[in-house]
């Protein structure tokens, strides 16, 4: 996860996507194909990188543990996938393009760490205390990840995460175009940077970057989404472009009738 994948990974990693675009994948495609959802995809990058998935709603998505230094070293990453069709301009606009990452929409957790901040909802819905309300919603993503991390290594004194290596992964893909889809993956850092300044926007608290974009936009009283926006110039590592194979498309019932005969 500390590196870009080789040449052979790439490669297996576009086999493990194709493998759901036979019927199999949770999303079907325009064409009578499929495509991996958010939790096949999850596992795809697992079994790449020798992990496991949670298959829960931890923090991390997959974790990968080695035996380093008499103990298990454990890295962690939160899989974050989107359909983008800016991509299809990547090429031209890489070095200004940005990745979407959905973090969280947990609005009791959120606010219950606003409410012991002295924050209210009518305090957001007037537009009030912006600082105070960004230090929060970093905070708790903060500790959202920490608690996932306790909770993982409760019991096994000998397990301990590598926080510096563990990481977001961005996957996006291109809208369907002649039954294809390009893909890119994009790694960062879990710990998020602080913005330059958080100010109101509408309905959205938006922290915003030394380019005076939106990094961050957390609609804490619509769902209470928080949203994401590096740009792919500052990932720590990924790939350029790249399609999938497509293979045979097999209906359920031909499935079942070559699994277990007719």
């Amino acid at each position: 996860m500390s590196r870009a994948p080789t040449t052979a990974e790439l490669v297996l990693l576009k086999k493990f996507l194709a493998t759901y675009r036979d019927g199999t994948g949770g999303n079907r495609e325009s064409d009578g194909s499929s495509r991996a959802d958010s939790r096949q995809i999850e596992r795809c990058f697992a079994e790449l990188l020798h992990g496991r998935t949670t298959e829960s709603k931890s923090f991390y998505d997959f974790v990968v543990e080695s035996n380093e230094s008499g103990g298990i070293a454990v890295r962690g990453a939160s899989i974050k996938s989107k359909q983008a069709a800016k991509l299809r301009d990547y090429a031209k606009q890489k070095a200004t393009m940005r990745a979407y990452l959905e973090l969280s929409n947990s609005s009791a957790k959120d606010w219950a760490l606003c409410k012991d901040g002295g924050l209210t909802e009518a305090d957001f819905a007037t537009h009030k205390y912006p600082d105070k309300f960004g230090h929060v919603i970093l905070m708790r993503q903060q500790q959202e990840r920490q608690a996932s991390e306790l909770a993982y290594v409760a019991g096994h004194p000998n397990k301990a995460f590598v926080s510096k290596d563990c990481v977001f992964i961005s996957v996006l893909y291109t809208p369907q175009a002649r039954g294809e889809r390009s893909w890119l993956v994009s790694t960062f850092p879990v710990q998020l940077p602080k913005p330059v300044m958080w100010v109101f926007a509408g309905k959205a608290l938006v922290g915003k970057d030394a380019d005076g974009a939106n990094l961050y936009e957390w609609y804490a009283l619509s769902g209470s989404q928080f949203k994401y926006y590096p740009k792919l110039s500052s990932r720590l590592n990924g790939t350029e472009l790249f399609e999938v194979p497509k293979p045979t498309v097999e209906t359920l019932r031909a499935k079942a009738s070559r699994l277990f005969g007719d």
